[in-house]
């Protein structure tokens, strides 16, 4: 069936590689033609579900049977297996009722949180654990959090609005203990209150009961990491918790266009004092660089309410444009790296060629061809650095710095430094959807592009991309409906990202 995940009888490689099968034997023409080893075809037995048949039989009707009975089974012939006994069928139980906050954290946890493929692997987020294991004994504000979120996020992919007042309940809950919390000097600073406000940010973003609520909570994480200092992230939850947690306070910094603390070399260093800087992960060091953005945003618009005239404005514009094309060399540099570290973890596939059976059904594609990934993390990573490239191109535009190469008549696919312009990365993102929303697990890849996918729209040529837009908009509806995240929906995105600022620039340098 069609938009169910079925069972594919395509080979072992392409459903691997999440292609549409040719089924050939005995062994698959699309492999050989690509250069792939076809590891063959999985024989499935058959299965029939004879529940409804054997509680129907299970019914009050054990007694010996009749003679008429007896007489037509005499009749059947030797061997059969009527000759065996006729054993008395008991009655089928229902599985034991799961304790119902199990059932919730379990779908929680399966739908988002489960997408690392190796849970001890440095890229995981193994914090999520915790998630798990937090009960009652461990405090209100754990245990109201996740049950709050859990309860939530349930209630909205099931559509269960008695669940939802229910887990708006945890909600609160979980609000009164917060603040309860933040009152002690000593408990305000455990792990455990980042994780918790991670959670009830998350919740925010599933109901958007209140529109800027996930946004109080961005700015809350802020402010406590703030406190604690990047030292409190040298090791243990603090550690693994980093980059989530620096996620979380960038988007919130950038949604406000304010200089954020994370851009200081202390936050880039320190919490990797003890492993070394080489131990960074690719994310980590795009974070390095998305740090900066923020402030570049705040630079921005004071130069937009500076008069023409006013004194050391060439100055300040001038050092603003050095950091900005600093920060894009560096960024540059980051691909190149990754296109080595990293070499042939990316393909182009045909929309038309996506298993229809083992995928949730999709708009029909604008694209000609969609890229796909050798695992989950290489797509988080390259779907970052498109987000950050279209930003850092913009602001450098709207400063009379275009980047754009226009004059190149072929690119790379994926586009390398300096191929293309600002709109075609953005098409490249788009690109990356399918692969988002079919490969991680459950909801995990629309989870990950809410933000990148509101970038990627924005930059969008209107003439140019019309179609493209109006199908990334049915995909964000998607988020919503299908993956729970009513913040993804296109009317739903926050209005600072949509800000461009108006800036008069030096009579020397406009354009």
């Amino acid at each position: 069936m069609v938009g169910v995940g079925g069972r594919s009888k395509g080979c072992k490689t392409c459903r691997r590689r999440r292609v549409k099968c040719d089924e050939a034997k005995p062994s698959c023409e699309r492999c050989i033609k690509g250069g792939f080893q076809c590891d063959g075809y999985v024989q499935y037995g058959e299965f029939k579900d004879l529940t409804t048949q054997l509680i129907k039989k299970s019914a009050p009707k054990h007694n010996a049977p009749s003679p008429a009975s007896s007489s037509t089974d005499s009749a059947v012939s030797p061997g059969s297996i009527t000759e065996l006994p006729l054993l008395p069928l008991l009655p089928l139980l229902p599985n034991p009722a799961w304790d119902e906050q199990t059932i919730f954290i379990s779908h929680l946890v399966d739908r988002l949180f489960t997408w690392h493929e190796n849970p001890s692997s440095p890229e995981s987020a193994n914090w999520v654990s915790g998630l798990l294991q937090s009960t009652e004994e461990d405090g209100a504000l754990a245990f109201a959090s996740t049950r709050a979120l859990a309860t939530g996020y349930f209630a909205k992919t099931h559509r269960q609005s008695d669940l939802m007042r229910k887990g708006a309940g945890f909600y609160s809950r979980a609000l009164s203990a917060l603040r309860s919390q933040l009152q002690d000097p000593t408990l305000v600073l455990k792990d455990d209150v980042l994780v918790a406000i991670i959670c009830m940010a998350i919740y925010e973003l599933v109901t958007f009961h209140q529109p800027t609520g996930w946004l109080h909570h961005y700015r809350g994480l802020a402010h406590l990491a703030f406190v604690r200092g990047p030292q409190r992230h040298q090791s243990g939850v603090g550690f693994s918790l980093l980059p989530t947690l620096r996620s979380c306070i960038l988007i919130g910094y950038l949604v406000e266009r304010k200089h954020c603390f994370l851009e200081t070399t202390e936050w880039k260093t320190v919490p990797w004092a003890k492993v070394g800087l080489d131990a960074k992960l690719p994310l980590d060091k795009l974070h390095d660089i998305l740090s900066d953005i923020p402030g570049y945003l705040e630079d921005m618009d004071l130069l937009g309410k500076w008069s023409v005239n006013l004194l050391h404005k060439e100055e300040f514009l001038t050092r603003l444009r050095e950091r900005l094309l600093a920060s894009l060399q560096a960024l540059y540099s980051w691909r190149w790296e990754w296109e080595k570290d990293f070499p042939a973890s990316t393909y182009s596939v045909s929309p038309n060629d996506l298993d229809p059976e083992t995928f949730l059904p999709l708009p029909p594609s604008p694209f000609e061809s969609v890229l796909w990934f050798a695992n989950p993390y290489r797509a988080n990573e390259l779907m970052t650095y498109n987000a950050i490239r279209v930003m850092l191109t913009r602001i450098l535009e709207l400063i009379g710095v275009n980047t754009d190469n226009t004059e190149s008549t072929y690119f790379s696919d994926p586009l390398l430094p300096m191929e293309g312009t600002r709109h075609d990365v953005a098409v490249e993102m788009c690109r990356m959807v399918d692969y988002h929303l079919h490969c991680f697990r459950r909801s995990s890849g629309a989870f990950l592009i809410i933000f990148p996918i509101n970038i990627a729209y924005l930059h969008l040529d209107g003439n140019r991309d019309g179609r493209a837009k109006s199908w990334l908009e049915i995909v964000m509806a998607l988020v919503a409906d299908i993956h729970g995240f009513e913040i993804g929906r296109r009317e739903n995105m926050p209005r600072q990202l949509d800000k461009s600022a108006s800036i008069s620039l030096p009579t020397n340098h406009e354009s």
